[in-house]
């Protein structure tokens, strides 16, 4: 029985065993590349997210100020026309509306 077909075909089993070693690091690589860069933009999604909540945090407590100062003013009127017997209209302050929040 002849075997030296057997060199050839263990040469060409080793060549297919390399290739697909290298083939096989080639993905993972580029898994690994599209983890990275998907990992990326969820932290800057993130990052965006954070500077948006202190962003509207300060403009909410801008707008807290304000309306404070502006009912504050308003008391001081009301007030003003009480002490000189002016009737003020409305009598009372109006409630906000429970579906406004």
């Amino acid at each position: 029985m002849d075997l030296s077909w057997l060199g050839p075909v263990g040469t060409f089993l080793a060549a297919v065993g390399t290739f697909l070693g290298v083939l096989g690091g080639g993905v993972a690589w580029w898994f690994n590349r599209i983890d990275k860069q998907r990992e990326s933009r969820e932290a800057q999604v993130i990052q965006t997210l954070k500077d948006r909540i202190v962003e509207l945090t300060k403009k909410l407590q801008w707008w807290e100020k304000r309306d404070n100062r502006r009912t504050r003013t308003g008391d001081k009127w009301r007030e003003q026309l009480i002490e000189h017997h002016i009737k003020p209209d409305p009598s009372e302050w109006p409630e906000d509306p429970e579906n406004e929040q």
